[in-house]
């Protein structure tokens, strides 16, 4: 099965360049395991070693922030034994690839930084000339999920379960992380060359905090009350963010509020009554004056270099007694910063492009159970 699988018609799918080492074991372990340890096409030892992501031409439209990234043939069309690409390393990849998704939020100063909430894929094989060759396919939201379910974690690359993050759904893209899974043509379609137009529904958004929390101290005097509470931030990564909404407790009317950062390092502190897609929209520095009953005041933290940390520091003031306030902490709210979008990449895929009867090791390699959704 492995010969058929390096060979066709006699001849080397990788000419005058043979596997060595550690490529031929891991296309082995590729071609005849049976292991799915993670929605990636291949060991997660050749993530670590050998794999070197590369950008895919992204179509217009969409945020450009959500990036994507597979091997060098799958996102150039190329051999890539001739450019010290990585991937199948074999010249066709038979409608299989490997896709990452990253978010490069943390390097966009002008925009503040938002997760990708996941609610499907869907793609359409064409050729060169971008005639369609096979029927759109689509992989719901819970599908993409436990599809895209791996991570690279080599060098500067995050997985989505790295810990840094607010949550570790493998469904949401948060800012500086990525996502990897194996997708995949259907079996009928994958003898066929041409492009994919792989295209990635989401909706931005932002974990959010609800404040004032737990931990919040309250002191009555004077048939007044004073509300102190400090949130300690960090240490966050370059260009992260922490956002909080900042709501008047329940029965309280006429509040003054008084923000500020301290014992900070590298943080900026930033308000809004409502989300800007711009960081020049939000207000930069302390905030000091009256806070709306129903209009809550939106708060983030961001940081400028690496291992910033502080304490955002909240007065709260008002006429009346002691409010009712939450005794355990509470998970951050997903809040939507836009509407859903969707943003497309160009995969090319290289079949071999016969039908045999004998099955290649490409044939009976395992098969992700969302390799590719539903026609």
């Amino acid at each position: 099965m492995l010969r058929n699988a390096l060979r066709t018609n006699g001849k080397s799918l990788f000419g005058a360049a043979p596997l060595t080492g550690l490529v031929a074991v891991l296309l082995t372990l590729f071609l005849l395991s049976g292991s799915s340890r993670a929605s990636s096409c291949f060991p997660e030892v050749y993530y670590e070693l050998l794999f070197t992501p590369v950008a895919q031409q992204a179509l217009p439209g969409g945020d450009t922030r959500l990036m994507g990234y597979s091997d060098h043939l799958a996102a150039k069309g190329e051999d890539p034994k001739d450019h010290q690409g990585s991937g199948c390393m074999c010249g066709v990849n038979n409608g299989r690839w490997d896709q990452v998704l990253f978010n490069g939020s943390l390097k966009d100063a002008s925009r503040p930084p938002v997760a990708f909430r996941l609610n499907g894929l869907s793609g359409q094989l064409f050729d060169r000339k971008d005639k369609p060759l096979a029927a759109p396919f689509s992989i719901d939201a819970a599908s993409a999920a436990s599809c895209l379910n791996a991570g690279l974690k080599a060098g500067q690359w995050k997985p989505y379960n790295a810990g840094a993050g607010v949550s570790p759904a493998p469904g949401l893209v948060e800012p500086g992380e990525n996502l990897l899974g194996c997708l995949c043509l259907r079996p009928e379609d994958q003898r066929k060359s041409g492009y994919v137009k792989l295209r990635v529904d989401y909706t931005p958004v932002v974990p959010t905090f609800t404040l004032p929390g737990p931990g919040a101290v309250q002191q009555a005097a004077d048939g007044k009350t004073v509300l102190r509470q400090s949130i300690k931030l960090g240490p966050l990564a370059a260009g992260a963010a922490r956002y909080y909404a900042l709501e008047a407790p329940k029965g309280v009317t006429n509040a003054s509020v008084e923000l500020k950062l301290a014992q900070q390092s590298g943080l900026v502190l930033y308000t809004a009554k409502q989300w800007g897609a711009k960081t020049e929209q939000w207000q930069a520095g302390g905030f000091k004056g009256p806070l709306q009953a129903k209009e809550p005041l939106l708060i983030m933290a961001r940081a400028l270099d690496s291992q910033a940390k502080g304490a955002l520091e909240l007065r709260l003031s008002w006429a009346g007694s002691p409010a009712r306030l939450a005794q355990e902490a509470a998970s951050p709210r997903l809040e939507e910063t836009g509407p859903r979008a969707w943003r497309a990449f160009k995969v090319f895929v290289l079949g071999m492009g016969y039908s045999s009867k004998a099955k290649s090791g490409f044939d009976t390699a395992p098969t992700r159970s969302c390799c590719y959704g539903k026609p």
